[in-house]
Order: structure tokens, then sequence, then C-alpha cells
């Protein structure tokens, strides 16, 4: 296999992990809804004496409810590695040793990361402004879970969000998904003040923020408010 991702942009560092310290480094400058999540992967390669290789992507429309959805999407990647051509012989295989997904909550003003140890295990938390870590509980998946869709709704035809490297999916992707959605935002409403709103409106209220705007959005664009008004 070959160390690049097959039909999925991404960058590679200079140094391994740059991209999660500076995320790290960035959190306390994070606006309202923030950044797309980040994907951060390590390559490894079967050949003695290779370095290992760190690249990344930006990603946004991946279900980010539980560490399990997130971990699922890291091992996706694993089945994407790209096949390399030869004439002669056959190169050295590449494999995904390790991944760590980044999700900004914009309620609680964290980041909540998912690592894969590849073969190993999940482990899960959340990282504050000052870069300390913290176990993330059912509240602050909720707020993730949210956060995370409300990016992909609301910055889906903003030109200016779409960053180089930038993968996006579907975030709703059938009628159960919708109703998930529902059912979360209609938990996190009253703290949906909490997220900002557009700047027309000076200071977000319970009703004027950026989670109705995203209900209403994607609502709006297929033309059925009745579920949104219920």
């Amino acid at each position: 296999m070959g160390d690049t991702l097959k039909d999925i942009p991404e960058f590679f560092e200079n140094e391994l992990g740059e991209a999660i310290i500076s995320r790290t480094d960035s959190l306390g400058s994070f606006r309202e809804l923030g950044p797309p999540d980040l994907c951060h992967i390590t390559k490894s390669n079967a050949k003695p004496g290779v370095k290992e290789v760190g690249s990344y992507h930006y990603v946004s429309g991946v279900d980010a409810s539980s560490s399990a959805s997130l971990a699922a999407y890291l091992n996706m990647l694993t089945y994407s590695l790209d096949e390399p051509h030869a004439w002669f012989s056959k190169p050295a295989a590449w494999r995904i040793r390790s991944g760590i997904y980044c999700c900004f909550n914009a309620f609680s003003r964290v980041d909540v990361r998912v690592e894969v140890k590849i073969p190993g295990g999940v482990e899960s938390y959340f990282v504050d402004v000052r870069g300390e870590r913290h176990e993330a509980t059912l509240e602050v998946w909720q707020q993730t879970y949210i956060s995370a869709l409300l990016r992909s709704i609301l910055y889906s035809d903003d030109s200016s969000y779409r960053l180089a490297g930038f993968r996006k999916r579907d975030p709703i992707p059938n009628l159960q998904a919708e109703a998930k959605f529902l059912e979360a935002a209609e938990q996190c409403f009253f703290q949906g003040w909490q997220l900002g709103s557009v700047p027309e409106i000076q200071v977000a209220t319970s009703v004027n923020n950026h989670l109705t705007n995203g209900i209403m959005k994607y609502f709006g664009d297929s033309f059925r408010f009745e579920p949104a008004v219920k």
C-alpha cells in the first residue's frame, strides 16, 4: 500500500503531530461554531528505518455523537490507503498505525478528541483552552454532536469556510438521522444562545442563535417547515 489516501484530500506534516499541536494552541481563538473537524493519522512502513509519516485532512458531516462513531471513521481510513504500482517489485507496505479525530464543542468551547491505535484500543477525552485533558461526559458528547451538525448545515454554502484539504459528507443521510438530530436539538435548545448568532443579531437569545438558524435552514432548504415548528 502507498502512503496516500485514495480519493481523500490530505496534507503531509513536516514534523509528526504538528497539526494537533497547532489546533490545541489555537483553541482559545475559535469563535462561534468553530473550525471544521480535523482528522490526523500516523502511517508506518514495514521496511526497517523508514520514518513514520503524519497527515491530516478537514472533514464535516461525520456523526460525532459518540467515540464509537468517530472511531469508525478513523477505522474506515485504513481501507483507503492507495495501492502503489510497481513494474518489477512490490514496495514495502504502509499502514495506518494510529489516528486522532478532533471535533470542536461550540457550547463548552472545548475540543473533543478520539484516539485510535491500530491494533489497540480507543481513547476519548476533551481538551480545554489550557491544553488539559478531561473525560467527556454524555452532555459533552451531545453538544459536540449538535456542534458538528450545525457546522455542516450552516457553513455548507460558505465558500470562505471551505479550506484546502476539506472533505464534506452528508450529515443527515436518512430520516433516522434526522430524528436523532431533532431529538438532540430539542435537548440543547435552551443552551443555543451560547453558540452566538448571525452578525445582524448583536446578542444571541434562546430563539435567535445558530441552533435555531441551523434547524430552519435544514428544513427550509427542502421546504419542510412543519417538523421544525414542532
